[in-house]
């Protein structure tokens, strides 16, 4: 039965009778609604809005239903029958322009709750209203029933049925479309309160005399409810608002007791019909808009809050992502770090025992000095990516910096033979900025040149003044750069520093953390070369302070060192006096390999590989000084520190051995009532260098 009865709707024939009763009992209505005294134009005409809806609902093949509706009702009111095929034909015109502009043109959704929307309504409505005006209009002419084409009736039909359809039309569109709804408690209350003000404000203002309240006028009074139900229930809301006031104000100006009603009574009726057709359109428009407008906005909002969680949600995965990378990378370099040590505290033994070749063994040094600034370059890019990077500034001067950037890459130049001549000024440069950093900026560039020039090439280092601008040029005579390549040399990783394949090996790092670093000194840096082939000058320019800084005193200065082995470092260490030393890696050959290098000088060396050990040895032999891995097992090397030298009876100095070599983690040791921080790998220079600084206090 049910699919009988659905099957019945959905057919075209029930569609043409249910339209037909519909548009007919419309049009009986509408015709009570024109004054006697007018000149047969109604105030409102709803058919106009209802025929819109149902051909743009249920199909525009149902136009003749229009028709048939208009011949019925008004063969029976004895309109003469030419009069009814031209009234049918505007009607009809109307309805099927208005559909066909939505359609069309406008791409209309019935919810009305874009502008767009709203104003290809309108202007169908304009344009549809005004080909229903121009054919009735012209029919009655056409048929004797006018001597001419009458203006004011054309405009009258016009404004009419353009009302109708702005007013009722879109209550139509938008309630027929989604009836149902459901609402909150509180915004049912909210509803009552609204629809019922601009109910009672209706009612009063066009049924009754009560045109005022308190010297003001319920008209404007009527304008905020509008306002409301427009800001706060949208199309739905406003549409039925709408559709309120132009039935209310119509019925009550032809049947009520009220100020308007007088108008009926008006000598010139059609100018007062007018005037309250202006004013029920004009608001009807206004509020339309207006309406559109404020749900445009609420859906802009919606949407830029779902996509602003959305992007809280891809930055926060960024951020965890790019934590992750730099834990990753941390605990990498640390890793890297433990083999390391061994081997470099091998190679610093066999150099003291002089055995093996010294250039083989000068060789190993110079790449173990290359990977573990390869390391340090690592953590630093990621740190400045994490905008965690700070600058230790203090006065410096440049030949200081410079030197120190020289002895770093010696090794390294000498392993491929380049010819490096310095050409620095020979008055003192001073500036303010991280000397470690500063050193950092001008070894990458001098590295960078070792790299890409060919072994027995030439390198060279300028460095001037140039009025308050410190100029550092480093020029080789490598391969050179493309000149499609120059504007990248400076990207990490993605960003190769060559233009030719087989040079591109590595990580590409060294001059894009040099350009980081420059910058946050203030200065700037830059690739030039003429071609591959051609060699490249990179020059940075970081400006002087007006001034020059005080200098720091020397007893506060650092040292000139590295802190790779070098050739004869070793050897020309100062000892410190025999102590008893505890190291505690839980990285046996490295513990072993720097046992070995300590017992060398002449010291009685504790090997731990673990904290109870530690614990148990410290306990034993009551070391001086304990050399302390931060990553042991089950207990680290914080906990472990804290615990010895609560347990110790004497004054027991702590140092901290480990691959965490960041400010944070130096930091972080210092908290923990560390004496000193060394990084993995580590050279017997350094470890002598903190043992005598420790032993003096």
């Amino acid at each position: 039965m049910q699919g009988t009865l659905d099957t019945l709707l959905r057919s075209y024939a029930a569609k043409f009778v249910a339209v037909t009763v519909l548009y007919a009992a419309a049009l009986v209505i509408s015709y009570h609604l024109i004054p006697a005294s007018s000149s047969g134009v109604s105030l409102v005409w709803p058919p106009a809005a209802l025929g819109l809806v149902a051909l743009l609902f249920l199909g525009i093949d149902l136009w003749p239903a229009i028709a048939v509706a208009f011949f019925i009702v008004l063969y029976f009111r004895g309109v003469y029958p030419p009069l009814i095929a031209v009234n049918a034909i505007g009607n009809v015109a109307e309805s099927v322009v208005a559909v066909y502009i939505l359609r069309r043109y406008v791409n209309f959704s019935p919810m009305l709750n874009r502008l767009r929307d709203t104003l290809g309504l309108v202007i169908a409505a304009v344009v549809a209203s005004a080909v229903s005006a121009s054919v009735i209009a012209g029919g009655v002419v056409i048929f004797n029933q006018r001597p001419s084409l009458n203006v004011a009736l054309w405009v009258s039909l016009w404004i009419g049925h353009l009302v109708s359809l702005i007013s009722f039309g879109p209550f139509a569109i938008r309630w027929a479309y989604r009836p149902l709804f459901t609402k909150t408690s509180a915004e049912i209350v909210e509803g009552t309160a609204v629809f019922g003000s601009i109910f009672t404000l209706c009612v009063l203002l066009f049924w009754t005399p009560y045109s005022s309240v308190a010297g003001i006028s319920l008209f404007y009074m009527l304008i905020m409810p509008l306002i409301w139900a427009a800001l706060r229930t949208g199309p739905r809301g406003t549409t039925l608002a709408l559709f309120m006031l132009a039935a209310i104000s119509t019925t009550g100006i032809l049947f009520g007791f009220g100020g308007f009603g007088s108008v009926t009574q008006s000598p010139n009726l059609d100018a007062a019909l007018f005037g309250i057709q202006m004013i029920i359109g004009t608001l009807s428009l206004i509020f339309l808009l207006f309406s559109a407008i404020t749900e445009e906005r609420k859906e802009a909002i919606i949407n830029l809050r779902g996509h602003v969680g959305k992007l809280e949600v891809a930055l926060n995965k960024i951020s965890s992502e790019d934590k992750a990378k730099a834990d990753f990378i941390a605990i990498l370099a640390h890793e890297l770090r433990n083999p390391l040590s061994p081997i470099l505290s091998g190679l610093e033994l066999l150099k003291l025992q002089e055995r093996g070749r010294p250039e083989v063994l000068h060789m190993m040094g110079a790449h173990l000095h290359t990977i573990a600034r390869l390391l340090d370059d690592l953590l630093d890019i990621t740190r400045i990516s994490q905008k965690k990077f700070t600058l230790q500034k203090e006065p410096v001067e440049i030949h200081t910096v410079l030197a120190r950037a020289l002895e770093m890459v010696q090794p390294q130049v000498a392993a491929r033979r380049h010819t490096l001549q310095v050409s620095l000024s020979s008055e003192e440069v001073w500036l303010h900025g991280d000397p470690m950093r500063l050193t950092q900026i001008f070894a990458n560039l001098l590295t960078n040149s070792a790299k890409y020039t060919d072994a027995g090439g030439a390198i060279e280092l300028r460095a001037e003044r140039r009025g308050n601008v410190l100029v550092v040029a480093v020029k080789d005579n490598g391969i050179g750069i493309a000149p499609e390549r120059l504007s990248a040399v400076f990207e990490p990783f993605g960003g190769p520093e060559v233009a030719i394949s087989q040079h591109q090996s590595g990580l590409h790092i060294g001059l894009s953390l040099a350009k980081r670093m420059t910058e946050m000194h203030h200065g700037t840096i830059h690739a030039h070369s003429e071609g591959v082939g051609s060699g490249t000058v990179v020059t940075v320019e970081i400006p002087l302070p007006p001034t020059p800084p005080l200098a720091m005193p020397e007893s506060k200065k650092a040292p000139v060192r590295s802190r790779f082995f070098k050739e004869g470092r070793a050897k020309s260490a100062k000892k410190p006096a025999p102590l008893r030393i505890l190291v505690v890696d839980d990285n046996e050959p490295a513990a072993r390999g720097l046992g070995a290098l300590l017992e060398h000088y002449g010291h009685q060396v504790l090997l731990a590989y673990n904290a109870p050990e530690a614990l148990a040895l410290a306990a034993q032999h009551r070391p001086d000084i304990a050399l302390l891995d931060i990553g042991l097992p089950t207990m680290d090397g914080y906990e472990l520190a804290r615990k010895m030298r609560s347990a110790a009876e004497h004054p027991l100095f702590c140092v901290a051995l480990t691959g965490y070599g960041q400010t944070e983690d130096k930091q972080k040791a210092k908290d923990a009532g560390f004496a000193g921080h060394l990084v993995k790998p580590v050279s017997i220079v350094d470890v002598e260098r903190v043992l005598a600084e420790l032993h003096s206090k």
